[in-house]
């Protein structure tokens, strides 16, 4: 499973997803996948996006902070 754009514009303020990915490349890609989408297609409502890595289960939480 990669993380898609479309993945992170749908998690609404407030909430997290975690997503299970195959290996550390994807856990990274999905990290950089994060900062662009923060520079370049953040919604409105969104004020902020931060991830969290566990590199032992291949797992990465994005959160959508708020306003």
């Amino acid at each position: 499973m990669k993380v898609t754009v479309e993945d992170i514009l749908k998690i609404r303020p407030g909430r997290t997803k975690t997503f299970i990915l195959e290996s550390p490349n994807e856990c990274h890609s999905a990290k950089s996948l994060v900062c662009y989408v923060k520079k370049v297609r953040k919604p409105a409502d969104v004020s902020d996006y931060t991830t969290a890595t566990d590199w032992d289960s291949n797992s990465v939480s994005i959160t959508a902070i708020g306003y």
